[in-house]
């Protein structure tokens, strides 16, 4: 499951709009901690059940985004999904973080075999956010995305 991933045009420089490609690998534990404050999730807590993906603006080193994932039956989990607090509104610096983190987790389920698969708990009020990526609700908090929506978001990017 550690592997490279390479995000074309998925990061928005939002002064100019210019668009940068991401790179998205696994994360260290020392890097958790050194970048701890700059989010909201704790990523420590949960590092030796799941991998810990970041997501950096090619040719720079800031941490843009930290997603949790872990294999379950049929469906790639993704227990924590977060951006950099500086890509938070209302003065985000970079856009289209969030739609890369979930594209990024349908490109991991698609190569462990799980059909892009991929299945989370929102925070209330982002339950449109997620849907206008594909993203159904199961009941609660509980969201998915399935294959169709899946392929959408990775042909997008990958």
């Amino acid at each position: 499951m550690e592997q490279t991933y390479y995000l074309k045009e998925a990061i928005i420089f939002n002064p100019t709009g210019k668009k940068h490609n991401a790179i998205a690998t696994v994360a260290t534990m020392k890097e958790i901690r050194q970048n701890k404050d700059q989010f909201y999730f704790n990523f420590e807590k949960n590092y030796k059940e799941n991998t810990v993906y970041k997501i950096t603006k090619e040719g720079d080193d800031v941490i843009q985004a930290f997603v949790s994932v872990q294999p379950v039956i049929d469906v790639l989990k993704c227990s924590n999904m977060e951006t950099n607090k500086i890509n938070k509104s209302p003065l985000s610096i970079h856009g289209g973080i969030g739609k890369s983190i979930i594209a990024l987790c349908c490109k991991i389920s698609f190569d462990m075999g799980f059909d892009g698969y991929i299945a989370f708990e929102a925070k209330t009020n982002l339950f449109n956010y997620y849907t206008r990526y594909g993203a159904k609700r199961i009941g609660g908090l509980k969201m998915y995305v399935d294959t169709k929506a899946a392929k959408k978001l990775v042909d997008i990017y990958f």
